[in-house]
């Protein structure tokens, strides 16, 4: 983000309190490294205070996470150089199995009883409205023609074998597309490797398996869970064979600007 820009060369404004001070502007931020790529380097922010929510905790401020909630908790929790967990069970020390455990209590300052566990689902997603948004399309519904184009072009980029991952929307639903004899793994950026089909009832529904669009979802057998971190390594490692994404805009060229999606609350477009 931002190489060669105003944000990597600095002197962009960052303050308007005072525009005669030297402080206005933004730093130089070029860095490389061994292998002579340019990097924009961002130095970090350090957080006083990790809040962080577990399944299981013990008194030694050992934790255990449940489904794709593991996300960004151990990361937010070894960030912080205070961390406080809630936790909805509570158990003495020895109950966990060290086998389970995610988040060693070192980094784990203080431990409280989670009170309030009802966990809405934001996004309720089942299977069978796919299967009918699936049947509106192939009925030419005019509004939904565009998007099964694409859907059924992303599907064709599928091979047998690959380690896929999808953004939210058109991307996601480009997996009912899969072609006769193909199969493929989908991962999800906030923790699960082995992503099933949508829950077949709101019964079935677990707010503690979503994926980065906070739908729900099912793991498939031999799924795996994970944090966000472990994710992106997958993602930077090279291990995962295609990402498909959504985008605001797209040049011919295949420069991508993603920012909002206009008047929704979700965290950009994949």
């Amino acid at each position: 983000m931002g190489l060669r820009a105003l944000f990597n060369a600095g002197g962009h404004i960052i303050n308007n309190s005072n525009r005669n001070s030297n402080n206005n502007n933004s730093n130089n931020k070029n860095d490389d490294d061994d292998s002579g790529i340019e990097y924009v380097l961002e130095h970090a922010l350090y957080a006083d205070l990790s809040i962080v929510k577990a399944h299981k905790a013990d008194t030694e401020g050992n934790l255990v996470f449940r489904g794709t909630a593991q996300n960004s908790n151990p990361d937010a929790a070894m960030a912080g150089r205070i961390c406080l967990a809630e936790a909805e069970h509570i158990v003495e020390a020895g109950e966990l199995d060290p086998n389970e455990i995610h988040l060693p209590g070192i980094y784990v300052n203080h431990v409280i009883p989670a009170t309030l566990n009802d966990k809405p689902i934001e996004r309720l997603r089942l299977y069978q409205q796919t299967k009918s948004t699936s049947s509106n399309n192939n009925n030419n519904n005019k509004g939904n023609a565009g998007r099964e184009r694409m859907m059924r072009r992303a599907a064709k980029e599928f091979q047998d074998g690959m380690y896929v991952n999808l953004g939210i929307g058109i991307p996601t639903m480009a997996s009912n597309y899969i072609p006769e004899g193909i199969e493929i793994k989908l991962q999800a950026e906030n923790g699960l490797l082995g992503i099933g089909p949508y829950p077949m009832t709101s019964e079935l529904a677990d707010a503690d398996y979503i994926n980065a669009g906070k739908e729900t979802i099912t793991a498939l057998p031999g799924a795996a869970t994970f944090s966000s971190s472990n994710s992106f390594n997958m993602i930077r490692g090279g291990h995962i064979d295609l990402t498909i994404l959504g985008g605001l805009q797209c040049s011919a060229q295949g420069d991508l600007a993603n920012w909002i999606v206009p008047g929704k609350l979700v965290k950009g477009m994949g």
